[in-house]
């Protein structure tokens, strides 16, 4: 079964699960109104058919809850319109003159119940309808189609009143005091349903506007919707297009009779408050191949059309703008939404924006006056498709969600300067150095700094891009230099910012290269020390140390020393009194060569890990260690004390008190395993670097606390079957949340919740290994984490990547591919 089919059959699956509910809501709710009837009538005839209607309603109250579900059932899958592409060739209102009168008595009683409906559940209905359309395949919302329109409930709900009562009145007067519940039941479902198709990322299908014949040529607003080119008495936007002898379906099309000339070339339309319907292949074979019929002069037909869409202009003009307060009500109504969960704004090249930050090019319709006016001074069929172009990108990028609606409406705003540039060159746009889309890219990278409009930060980027685009309007130039003399301008701005916030991160960025280059020479240290012949019967504490913290100890010293000195601070040197110190049977044959070594070998030990900021607690635990090693000559010095003491003879060097022959942990010669130094997954750092680097600041965060609040649900879970499912669920998470991860590259930006916000951060450094990040988010805030804690975070939904591809590059591979924003032109039909 499709994945629509599947779809729709859950959106019936809801109806019918609540329809045994929503009948006894509307039956209770049908009774009361009846009951009132009774009361208020003073008729005494009418008061005992109330009286009669409502008890008997009571009556059938019940069973009619049993039996609703299968009526409705029976009408949704009889319901033709799922299948049939064209309506009915005779309505239900014709049909009425092929029944007797009181077949039509209840039938019109049936459509007066679906016309009261109707405004109860419009708005909600509206949408169910376009969502329906998208689903069941429709390019346009056709709301006849809709299996889930009021009349389907109707039909079962008369249907199901038919089987209980033969008396067409009283089914009439059940009815007509059904209407207000069943219309408040219906909001409900229909709210319920949408959402259900919302989930599933269901977009909703375009509204089609017919425009007359008579319309077309009445210079109102549906002149805008006319053919620059388009023959007058044509009956079809394309078949004027076609060579003679091709139908609809033909691939050739003829020159328009305004653009002179007979050599194909796909039809253009002018934009009116809309998209431009002009064919992707007019797009594509302009920027890619070219052709002399671009290069052809225009036709006194193109100046007409365009002198019409001006009239039509100034006739939208006299009607009043939307109030700024309503405008700023728009832009504000997710405001209290996190800043990742805000759907993104409508905008679109029909947009009213803000007079105050706009001025008057905040009116869609300055903004196609500006249009008309290049179009009238257009003289090469080239400009012409030029000035659509420009408008259909212009109309792409202000639809592309990953920019911040602020930005959208500024690439709108931008439109008539972006118009004046095509007029002289149509190809701009697909000049990548061009300084008027370098500008345009520009500002989109640099705007996805940011996630949240609201912000101060956003604000202080969004003022100088503003006033830059408002003075490139106002110039009314067709040069390119202001956009390059722009551009400079706000680049000089951002550098200067970027140099600041480079001074805030730049101590972390240098600490956690300093440590990865540090471990990368401390492991090949660990692994040149595990080559020497004496650490063979060397304890294992010894070694661990050795290849750990002492291997870092010696990088950090020859790293700092650059290379001046052989072994500087001797900490190789110190590597080998170490391991002679911890040989119980030479040391206790050598007592006085170790009380020798010791101190200074110490002193030595300490300066090293002093180096790596060690405190005294850290190192504990290893001169603790080793002090227990060095304990069976420290007691044969004690005892040997305590012998001179008495006058005893002094017994043999080997022999030790039998309180110290105990053997010790630490006496134990090493493993196999740990005779082979391990490379680290992850540069070590120091309490300094972490802080430096950030991860102060992203360890203590709220993300822990998420996790042990899911630990704690899953814990309670006693199903086992939901556990197993959850387990291999979070096993997936995993796997595509290291896969995302790896995708990642310097330069990339995320949202990053952090402290009870979310903030746009850059990845700007990752380990050679991959097993270390450092994001930075405003302000130069640097943001370290681990490779585990990325993950987790990803499959937390707590970190996630932004897509931000090129912008205006990706606006024309959509618009030449045919899959431009689909913002309906109104095209004129026939009737």
């Amino acid at each position: 079964m499709p994945a629509s089919s599947r779809l729709l059959q859950q959106c019936f699956e809801e109806a019918l699960h609540g329809a045994p509910e929503m009948l006894a809501r509307c039956a209770d709710a049908a009774i009361a109104s009846l009951q009132g009837a009774e009361k208020s009538s003073k008729d005494m005839a009418q008061r005992d058919q109330f009286a009669k209607a409502w008890w008997g309603m009571l009556q059938n109250k019940i069973p009619w809850g049993q039996q609703f579900t299968q009526h409705l059932r029976e009408a949704l899958q009889a319901s033709p319109d799922l299948n049939s592409s064209r309506p009915s060739l005779l309505s239900e209102t014709s049909l009425l003159a092929l029944v007797d009168d009181e077949a039509v008595n209840e039938s019109l009683e049936s459509a007066r119940l679906v016309h009261d409906l109707l405004p109860v559940v419009e708005q909600q209905l509206s949408v169910l309808d376009a969502l329906i359309s998208s689903v069941i395949g429709l390019p346009a919302v056709q709301a006849e189609r809709n299996p889930l329109r009021p009349s389907v409930f109707v039909r079962a709900l008369r249907t199901l009143m038919a089987s209980t009562e033969s008396e067409a009145e009283m089914r009439a007067m059940w009815l007509r005091h059904t209407d207000k519940a069943l219309g408040h039941e219906l909001q409900k479902l229909y709210e319920r349903v949408a959402l259900i198709l919302q989930r599933a990322n269901v977009q909703e299908a375009g509204y089609r506007v017919r425009l007359t014949d008579e319309s077309t040529r009445s210079g109102g607003l549906s002149t805008r919707s006319g053919h620059l080119g388009t023959p007058s008495g044509s009956s079809s936007p394309v078949s004027q297009w076609q060579e003679p002898g091709h139908g609809g379906g033909g691939s050739q099309h003829d020159m328009p009779s305004w653009a002179g000339g007979a050599d194909p070339l796909p039809p253009m339309q002018s934009l009116g408050h809309r998209q431009p319907a002009v064919d992707h292949r007019v797009f594509h074979e302009f920027l890619n191949q070219g052709g002399a019929h671009f290069d052809r002069h225009l036709t006194p037909d193109y100046y007409d059309q365009v002198s019409e869409e001006l009239a039509a202009i100034e006739a939208y003009a006299a009607i009043p703008l939307l109030d700024e307060s309503m405008i700023l009500e728009q832009q504000t109504q997710y405001r209290d939404l996190p800043a990742v969960d805000r759907p993104a704004r409508e905008v679109g090249i029909s947009s009213q924006l803000s007079q105050k930050a706009w001025g008057v090019f905040a009116a869609s319709h300055e903004r196609e006056r500006v249009l008309m006016h290049l179009k009238q001074k257009a003289q090469r069929v080239k400009q012409a498709v030029g000035l659509d172009l420009v408008r259909t990108l212009v109309a792409q990028v202000a639809s592309d969600p990953l920019l911040l609606g602020p930005v959208r409406e500024a690439m709108v705003a931008l439109e008539p300067a972006l118009l004046r540039l095509a007029l002289a060159n149509p190809k701009f746009f697909n000049e990548d150095e061009h300084p008027a889309r370098r500008l345009i890219e520009s500002v989109a990278q640099r705007s996805f700094k940011f996630n949240d409009e609201f912000s101060e930060e956003f604000h202080s980027f969004f003022q100088p891009v503003q006033q830059a685009f408002n003075d490139l309007n106002a110039t009314a130039s067709a040069e390119p230099q202001p956009f390059a003399d722009a551009l400079t301008a706000l680049r000089q701005g951002w550098e200067a910012q970027d140099a600041q916030e480079l001074a805030q991160h730049d101590n972390g960025l240098q600490s956690i290269r300093y440590a990865e280059e540090r471990q990368a020479m401390a492991d090949q240290i660990a692994w040149e020390l595990s080559q020497r012949p004496d650490i063979d019967t060397a304890p294992g504490v010894i070694l661990d140390f050795l290849f750990g913290p002492w291997s870092l100890a010696i990088a950090s010293a020859q790293l700092e020393d650059g290379g001046q000195q052989l072994d500087p601070g001797g900490y190789r040197k110190v590597v080998s009194n170490l391991l002679w110190s911890v040989k119980k049977d030479v040391t206790l044959r050598l007592p006085k060569e170790l009380f020798a070594m010791v101190p200074g070998m110490l002193a030595t030990l300490h300066s090293g890990l002093d180096l790596l900021g060690k405190t005294r607690e850290e190192t504990k635990p290893f001169f603790d260690a080793l002090m227990r090693l060095h304990q069976p000559v420290l007691g044969l010095r004690r005892a040997r004390i305590r012998h001179d003491a008495s006058l005893s003879e002094p017994g043999p060097l080997d022999e030790v008190p039998s309180s110290m022959s105990m053997e010790l942990d630490e006496t134990l010669p090493a493993t196999a395993e740990q005779r082979k130094p391990r490379p680290m997954a992850q540069p070590w750092l120091g309490k300094d670097e972490l802080e430096a680097a950030g991860f102060q600041d992203t360890l203590p965060s709220d993300f822990d606390d998420l996790i042990e609040t899911q630990v704690e649900a899953r814990a309670s879970e006693d199903d086992s079957q939901a556990a197993a499912l959850a387990e291999q669920a979070a096993e997936l998470e995993s796997i595509s949340a290291t896969v995302l991860l790896a995708s990642l590259r310097e330069g990339d930006w995320v949202d990053l919740y952090s402290h009870r916000e979310w903030l746009r951060a850059q990845l700007i450094w990752a380990s050679s290994k991959g097993t270390l990040f450092m994001f930075v988010s405003r302000g130069g805030r640097p943001h370290s984490m681990t490779k585990r804690s990325c993950e987790r975070l990803i499959s937390s939904r707590l970190l996630r990547p932004v897509n931000t591809q090129g912008v205006v590059e990706k606006a024309l591979q959509q618009v030449v591919a045919a899959q431009a924003t689909p913002q309906k032109s109104l095209v004129a039909e026939s009737a």
